[in-house]
């Protein structure tokens, strides 16, 4: 199946933007990053202190089967994350799931239990993982702790959750921990990292064939704003209709307003309520 993105085009954001590759893509690549500070001791200890960690995504597709025509689309889609922007990826899209898990899993557990399918009103109601399908769990950073599961049995709706059991038992102990599960293809929270800013995503060979290339990071933080296991949740705007006026949408959210409010837990707070609001205002102007 067909890999895809979506976003909500900022400043304003009151639709949903998909881009359909329609096709798969050439090549992904995946790397794990860690801020770690050795100490080594004379006896020749060593001790790590870890900072963040997370991953980071290569997306590649040269020349593009739908040619120019897809190529423009991703224009705004730079312009979109070189400011800092969010957006989500999949290389199947119909495979595009993510869920909280209801309460942090303990080491050795076969079967855990998930709640809805949190970015749904995005990839479609009916997208759920089948037995055989691999998915990455994993909580915020830090420590940011991973691991990769193959399902061996699920009982699980987009609407209200399931149970979920794998092949293997669980490695690490995720106790006091906010825990999600996802296809291990999907990722529905990824900015441009800043040392990408300004290069062309799209390239092209004159000026007939186009070629996709992105690197792009998880924002944790954001991410983890969507995790609904204290029993709320942010609701997010749904794709257009495909002509006319676009749809009243107040009481939504985006994968960049939703990420302005942070899950502690038991609750949600706004975190520009504690940041300085002069330089929040500056930011927002394009001051800085």
């Amino acid at each position: 199946m067909s890999a895809k993105f979506w976003y909500y085009p900022q400043p304003d954001g009151r639709h949903l933007v998909e881009i359909d590759l329609d096709e798969p893509i050439a090549e992904l690549q995946s790397a794990l990053e860690y801020d770690a500070v050795d100490g080594v001791t004379q006896s020749g200890g060593i001790y790590r202190s870890i900072g963040r960690g997370g991953e980071s995504v290569s997306i590649q597709r040269d020349r593009m089967q739908l040619g120019e025509d897809l190529a423009i689309q991703f224009d705004a889609l730079q312009n979109h994350l070189d400011r800092g922007f969010a957006c989500a990826f999949v290389t199947d899209y119909t495979k595009a799931w993510c869920a909280a898990l209801s309460s942090p899993p303990q080491a050795g557990l076969f079967t855990v239990n998930v709640k809805d399918a949190v970015f749904s009103s995005i990839t479609g109601t009916s997208v759920v993982p089948v037995a055989g399908d691999y998915v990455v769990i994993e909580t915020d950073s830090p420590p940011y702790i991973r691991e990769v599961q193959k399902i061996a049995s699920i009982d699980v709706t987009a609407a209200s959750g399931g149970n979920v059991t794998f092949t293997k038992r669980l490695n690490f102990d995720y106790s006091n921990r906010l825990v999600f599960m996802r296809w291990y293809r999907f990722w529905p929270l990824l900015k441009r990292a800043q040392g990408g800013i300004g290069s062309p995503i799209i390239t092209n060979e004159s000026g007939r064939l186009f070629s996709l290339n992105v690197d792009l990071v998880v924002d944790y933080e954001a991410l983890f704003a969507f995790h609904n296991g204290a029993g709320f949740s942010i609701n997010l705007g749904v794709l257009p209709p495909a002509t006319g006026d676009l749809e009243d949408q107040s009481g939504t959210f985006t994968l960049d307003t939703g990420g302005r409010y942070l899950n502690t837990g038991s609750a949600v707070s706004d975190k520009g309520a504690s940041i300085n609001l002069t330089t929040y205002n500056a930011i927002n102007k394009g001051l800085f």
